[in-house]
């Protein structure tokens, strides 16, 4: 396994060695990233709760646009799997939906209960500022507190399209609409339901996401944005966002998990640790690299096709420390640590 201090190679011990000391002095210490699967995020924590940290994970404004809706209003979502199997009709719904990879592969895959030879796909399409009214309007036309206008044409037809859906399923990124636009769609799968079969489908929300979603759920019972300075846990989304804490220099030090190949890049501009599956030599700070889950050997991560937790992987152990290790032995060598201070 390999290491790096400021872009010098080091021994593995070494590098472990000073990332416990940047951690164990730090008034306000905070891990991020997340990236990796069951079994590191499980340390993650071990080690947030240790020192005092706050704790957040990529992709946590995508996954707060679908909380605050779930949490205000409620909402009916379903699989990839299941659309795929079941979806006679696909509202796209924003830009970014319809560039994502699952989404190409759901239109192409067969549709075997839905009883149709091709699954019918429609497109709403606008600025981030103006999709939640459309969507308010499409959802007063569908329900009929709004009678057709001749500016409503397009929406009107739509209307009547999605109505008419066996099994329809509006496919969405939650970090495009935001949480005001992502609460209308979820009203309006809602109202559909009184007549017809309708659900949605998040796309964009990194599995990691996910996945610390599940981890924080059972470990503090709160979704990531999570601080454990005062022993307990304390959550607050905008408070322990952990981007925000970097860049405003709240925090004072920060270990990033990027265990998975397409996790996204840690913050720079306060001394770091990062735990990354495909390691930058050259990145300052400290780097350790470990082993990708699933690579080589069982992890269990976040499956986006099936939306659970599930084992993914098989074949020889791997060849680097899985972040887990790496994550246990920072926090042995910090040993004793006095609360923190978020």
């Amino acid at each position: 396994m390999r290491a790096w201090i400021e872009g010098q190679p080091v021994d593995q011990h070494e590098a472990i060695a000073a990332a416990a000391r940047m951690l164990a002095r730090a008034r306000l210490p905070v891990i991020g990233g997340l990236s990796g699967d069951v079994a590191a995020v499980r340390a993650a924590y071990r080690l947030a709760f240790h020192i005092g940290a706050a704790i957040d994970c990529e992709g946590s404004d995508a996954l707060y646009a679908d909380l605050g809706a779930l949490t205000a209003r409620g909402a009916m979502t379903t699989t990839w799997a299941e659309a795929r199997a079941r979806a006679d009709l696909l509202l796209v719904v924003g830009r970014k939906a319809g560039t994502n990879p699952l989404l190409a592969e759901l239109v192409a895959a067969p549709a075997p209960l839905a009883g149709v030879a091709e699954r019918n796909v429609l497109n709403l399409e606008d600025d981030q500022d103006t999709l939640a009214a459309h969507l308010g309007l499409l959802r007063a036309l569908a329900t009929g507190r709004l009678s057709p206008r001749p500016e409503t044409v397009a929406l009107n037809d739509l209307a009547g399209r999605i109505k008419a859906a066996r099994f329809g399923v509006a496919v969405y990124d939650p970090r495009e609409l935001g949480e005001p636009a992502v609460g209308m769609l979820q009203g309006l799968v809602k109202d559909l339901n009184d007549e017809t079969r309708f659900s949605s489908l998040p796309l964009g929300v990194p599995a990691a996401a996910r996945l610390a979603l599940a981890v924080g759920s059972w470990t503090t019972g709160d979704a990531p944005r999570v601080g454990l300075g005062r022993g307990y846990p304390e959550h607050d989304p905008w408070r322990f966002d952990a981007r925000r804490l970097v860049a405003s220099k709240e925090a004072d030090a920060a270990l990033w998990l990027c265990a998975q190949a397409h996790g996204e890049k840690p913050p720079v501009g306060i001394p770091g640790v990062v735990l990354s599956g495909r390691p930058d030599e050259a990145q300052a700070g400290i780097v350790i690299e470990v082993a990708v889950p699933g690579e080589a050997g069982m992890a269990v991560c976040f499956d986006e096709r099936r939306g659970t937790l599930a084992a993914i992987g098989t074949g020889p152990a791997p060849r680097n420390t899985g972040a887990a290790e790496i994550l246990a032995a920072i926090q042995t060598t910090i040993g004793e640590k006095g609360q923190g201070s978020c």
